[in-house]
């Protein structure tokens, strides 16, 4: 296994934006980047124990899924400027926030196995960008995502999955090399962008110590996004966090306050 890190080489002669828009294109991720100070993470992580891992959403799913709707803390999270000046350079300025989320692995958590998440996601065509944010320290012992660099420019079939994983679901692995991975080991607070089709997964937790993390999902207003159908639900809103929405055709709300 490979530690973390970008596979290509920087250039005098291209710019820093567009460094990072090729290795998006050639890898399929960028980062990792600073969004806060590990103690200004110990702030937002006592709000999140409070306002999320705390309280049942409003929409009656799971505690952690598309908390973006009600809870401000990850709204801010997911708006944080950071955040969107990493995301506009790869679809321009007009930003939906379709699913805000925390990933939550106790320890003896199970592993979520390799994975595109486009297959799980009810947008046409599939073009989410992802941002996962460490709450937590997050290393190898405590089962930090795993990516495999490239593996974003192939459409893996996916199989059934094994009982001892998280998921139903799996990538086949006659299809890639999981050798080709590499541990993006973060600390809190720091972040990384990646495709929908970039194959990635997280292993089980040996270790004693949770591990949390967030993912903020963002499209172009042009999408299609089945709000009302598996794996969202009745009454899904997506938020505007950067720009405005020519098309109309999306269910939004305001941001939580």
């Amino acid at each position: 296994m490979q530690t973390r890190g970008a596979p290509t080489e920087q250039s005098a002669e291209i710019s820093p934006k567009a460094q990072e828009r090729k290795q998006f294109r050639e890898a399929g991720f960028i980062g990792p980047y600073t969004l806060c100070t590990a103690d200004e993470m110990a702030g937002y992580r006592t709000r999140i124990e409070q306002e999320v891992l705390g309280s049942d959403p409003p929409t009656g799913q799971h505690r952690c899924l598309a908390r973006h709707m009600d809870c401000a803390v990850i709204y801010e999270l997911c708006s944080h400027p950071a955040i969107v000046s990493r995301v506009s350079l790869l679809i321009g300025d007009d930003i939906v926030l379709w699913n805000g989320s925390l990933w939550e692995k106790p320890a003896g958590a199970k592993e979520i196995p390799w994975h595109q998440d486009y297959q799980y996601f009810t947008v046409d065509p599939p073009v989410t960008i992802s941002a996962w944010l460490a709450i937590d320290r997050t290393t190898r012992e405590n089962a930090c995502v795993q990516l495999i660099p490239g593996s974003h420019k192939n459409n893996i079939p996916h199989i059934s999955s094994h009982p001892e994983m998280e998921f139903e679901r799996m990538a086949d692995p006659g299809y890639f090399d999981a050798n080709d991975a590499i541990d993006m080991e973060l600390e809190p607070g720091q972040f990384f962008i990646f495709s929908d089709h970039l194959l990635h997964r997280s292993p089980p937790n040996t270790s004693q110590r949770r591990r949390i993390g967030m993912s903020a999902r963002m499209v172009v207003p042009s999408v299609h996004i089945a709000q009302d159908e598996e794996p969202l639900f009745a009454g899904h809103a997506a938020i505007m966090i950067a720009g405005e929405d020519r098309f109309g055709h999306l269910r939004l709300t305001l941001p939580p306050t």
